[in-house]
């Protein structure tokens, strides 16, 4: 083959070499822009819900806003009238979204990929390419209004009454001798008896009370009123005390019906005096329950307890005045410990705590002082824990806290 045709071969070759890697450039380059365009699925949102406390007693609409690329929110739906609001009680929400055009929604979106903030995420699916539902669980929320009257009761000269405040779970008093503060605590009730902490006759004596939540749910969505005074008015504590709830509503059968004949659901009331549960279904809870995380005990009328129950043979359960169980130290009264148990039960005998041993009396009382066990004696410190490696009333207490 001459030079000249070798040579026309070799360009011919080169040009082919050329022009593929042109082609596979152009293909590529085409590929990378078709992978790098923005998607047309909406695939991220957010939707929050936003209140903010207003006025004493009455409950505020959220606002709901949506985030989120290639849509904007549409009609807003609540599944319970607004006049059935309760603080704390769950309302279904509706919220219909619209694409923007040229996007579309997908089938449906999980919790991570339509982000609900203020409400719990119920689900996310498309009604269309155009619409989509996102559903949540809202609750209202309400600043705890100030009590109208407080006073002192007209058949017990030492027991506060004040007039009940709506919504509210319990109150915070603070009892004053001469402006000096006396005593603080919290109650459930409109009405308690002071009598005990105001012996001193040369001390004027008056309290201030306000509604408060009592549970760490209830302070997600209940904000504490402000404090009353008290004044030297009588008051009728059967008048004063809330005897109804205020809805017009009554207990049938094993339900609290409304006057519209709605049976109220997963909701507290409190009737004549006694606060009662209905659970989902409507239902008076009787015996253990557990509502928002804290365990309750309901007799057989379905009253709330407190105090010490005891509900299985000779084991004892404590109940703080908001009807929670107690679990830990416990301490009823003034220098009497008890300790309860993770279940609730009251503990009995040995206990061995952070590296420290106590003693629970049969009754359940901490020991203190000197115990005989047997041949052996032990020496407890006012704090319950037992000695150990010390010299007490001239007798040695070895490492295993036996007494020498």
């Amino acid at each position: 083959m001459s030079r000249k045709v070798v040579n026309k071969v070799k360009k011919f070759m080169a040009m082919g070499s050329a022009l593929m890697a042109a082609a596979v450039f152009f293909l590529m380059g085409s590929g990378l822009a078709a992978y790098g365009a923005e998607s047309s699925v909406v695939e991220d949102i957010t939707v929050t819900f936003k209140a903010d406390y207003g006025e004493q007693g009455e409950i505020p609409d959220p606002e709901i806003t949506v985030t989120g690329k290639g849509c904007s929110l549409g009609d807003v739906q609540y599944r319970t009238a607004y006049d059935r609001w309760k603080p704390g009680k769950k309302v279904r929400v509706e919220i219909t979204l619209n694409a923007d055009e040229g996007k579309v929604f997908p089938v449906s979106l999980t919790r991570s990929q339509c982000k609900v903030s203020g409400a719990e995420f119920v689900s996310a699916k498309a009604l269309d390419d155009g619409t989509f539902q996102v559903k949540a669980d809202y609750r209202p929320i309400v600043a705890l209004a100030d009590t109208e009257r407080a006073g002192w009761s007209s058949k017990n000269a030492g027991r506060a009454v004040w007039k009940s405040v709506e919504y509210a779970p319990g109150y915070s008093l603070v009892l004053y001798g001469d402006d000096k503060v006396v005593k603080r605590m919290n109650v459930s009730t409109n009405s308690v008896d002071l009598s005990e902490f105001m012996a001193d006759d040369d001390k004027t004596y008056y309290y201030e009370v306000k509604a408060v939540p009592t549970t760490s749910d209830e302070k997600k969505y209940l904000k504490e009123g402000n404090f009353v005074s008290s004044t030297s008015q009588e008051l009728d504590w059967d008048e004063e005390t809330d005897n109804g709830t205020g809805d017009g509503g009554s207990v049938k059968g094993n339900n609290y019906v409304l006057p519209d004949g709605t049976k109220e659901t997963d909701t507290w009331k409190k009737i004549g005096g006694y606060w009662y549960y209905f659970d989902q279904r409507g239902s008076m809870a009787k015996g253990w329950q557990n509502i928002g995380g804290f365990w309750y005990y309901m007799d057989a009328n379905g009253r709330m307890q407190t105090g010490w129950v005891n509900t299985e043979g000779d084991t004892w359960y404590y109940l703080y005045e908001n009807g929670g169980m107690g679990v830990g130290w416990i301490q009823p009264q003034p220098g009497v410990w008890y300790y309860a148990d993770g279940d609730g039960k009251m503990h009995r005998g040995w206990l061995s705590l952070n590296g420290k041993w106590y003693y629970l009396n049969p009754d359940g009382r901490m020991r203190t002082g000197w115990l005989q066990e047997g041949a052996n004696a032990y020496y407890f410190f006012s704090d319950g824990s037992m000695a150990v490696n010390a010299m007490i009333e001239g007798r040695y207490i070895d490492v295993n806290g036996v007494a020498h």
